[in-house]
């Protein structure tokens, strides 16, 4: 198990991330909106616009470069719509797979235009013909931001340097579900080929009207082409840009929100192995400590043990209470039986003020100091020499047979 502080810092690292994915989720929602009445609004004037195309295109007599397909399909330009930034699960991921899917399908040469730095890095990496990168697109786009790739396009289509331009792009169907695709943008017509090929991966075409319909031109036809076609193909890829940013905050919100709940979870985890972790230092602290007062035990036990084995003697506990309480004047005569604490005053003032010289009085003289200080005689004074000279040579084991042997403080 690692140790405590480690899971404290992932603990609060992973908190650290939940809260920036939560902010980016709260960012990409609000921006989804957004974007989402942006694509709902043009969505409808950018099919209309298509079909009058496709019906121009069928009308008799009518033709521009535009709209016009080649006999035979050599090189192919593909437009890349990606984001600029990562965090959106796998909304790049996808729109790359299916770009490569078609390449492959194909089998022709192929020239990439990217709008959007993670396409671009991508397509760079592996190798492939990039010929221009557009990036930073702002956040609402108008039909002059993608006006240079228009026409980029166009002009590469009509100078012969591509026989088709398909766009690739994450169509938004709705806030949970978003379909990585190709549409085909030059010539409008889908060929055959690539619609043998790739069909699964081009764009269905929103449905047209019933028979070709007919328009009337004011000045003149050509003039009205030149006009309205340019412009309404220019649409098809502003369309295009709208729906792969709507498709872009709505899977930059559900990763978000995936990795927002990931990192609760990541977190609800690491607390608990916290938290064993914890238990685990707390018990064996505690073991620790419990086995360190068992051996402190074991070893008083153990030294109480061999020093009662070794003492050869034992020495009473109130004489030897006694014996050790010996002031700087003399000894504590009131060890010997029957002398009081007044006893032994009386006898110190008299200038007996240790075993040695009590031992040395005779019974004549140990009355005569205690009749002068007005006290009565004890009855163990006979022994009195007798008990201070054992005391006086530290023989405590006769001195107590002495004394329990006293009946009545005489010998028995």
């Amino acid at each position: 198990m690692p140790p405590l502080k480690e899971v404290r810092n992932r603990i609060k690292s992973v908190k650290n991330i939940s809260q920036i994915t939560r902010a980016l989720e709260a960012v990409s929602a609000s921006r989804v909106r957004r974007a989402q009445a942006r694509v709902l609004a043009s969505r409808a004037y950018a099919n209309k616009a298509w079909e009058i195309l496709v019906n121009l295109q069928n009308s008799t007599g009518v033709s521009h470069p535009l709209l016009t397909a080649r006999e035979e399909v050599n090189k192919v330009m593909i437009v890349l719509i990606t984001s600029d930034r990562g965090l959106a699960g796998s909304y790049n991921t996808n729109v790359l797979r299916v770009a490569e899917r078609f390449e492959e399908r194909i089998a022709k040469p192929v020239q990439y235009v990217t709008i959007g730095r993670k396409g671009r890095d991508t397509l760079i990496r592996s190798g492939a013909n990039v010929v221009a990168e557009f990036s930073d697109m702002p956040a609402e786009p108008t039909i002059g931001a993608i006006a240079p790739i228009a026409k980029l396009a166009q002009d590469a289509f009509l100078r012969g340097e591509v026989d088709e331009v398909v766009i690739a792009y994450t169509d938004f169907v709705n806030m949970l579900t978003q379909r990585p695709v190709v549409r085909i943008w030059l010539p409008l017509s889908v060929s055959a080929y690539a619609n043998r090929v790739a069909g699964e991966l081009l764009k269905e075409m929103p449905e047209v009207t019933a028979g070709n319909l007919s328009y009337d031109y004011e000045p003149n036809a050509a003039a009205v082409l030149d006009q309205i076609v340019p412009n309404f193909t220019e649409l098809q890829l502003y369309q295009a840009l709208l729906e792969s940013q709507a498709s872009e905050h709505a899977a930059r919100m559900a990763a978000m929100r995936n990795a927002t709940d990931n990192a609760t979870q990541l977190v609800s985890d690491l607390t608990l192995d916290y938290n064993k972790a914890r238990q685990a230092a707390i018990t064996s602290e505690i073991l620790d400590i419990v086995g360190g007062a068992n051996a402190l035990q074991n070893a008083i036990e153990a030294a109480t043990k061999m020093l009662l084995d070794e003492a050869t003697y034992s020495v009473p506990a109130p004489v030897a209470a006694t014996s050790a309480k010996r002031s700087s004047k003399g000894d504590d005569l009131t060890i010997i039986e029957g002398i009081g604490p007044k006893m032994s005053r009386a006898l110190i003032a008299a200038g007996v003020d240790t075993f040695a010289k009590l031992a040395q009085k005779t019974e004549a003289e140990l009355r005569a100091i205690i009749a002068e200080a007005g006290m009565n005689f004890s009855p163990s004074l006979p022994t009195w020499t007798q008990q201070a000279a054992l005391a006086a040579n530290g023989d405590w084991d006769g001195l107590n047979t002495l004394k329990q042997n006293l009946v009545a403080g005489r010998k028995a």
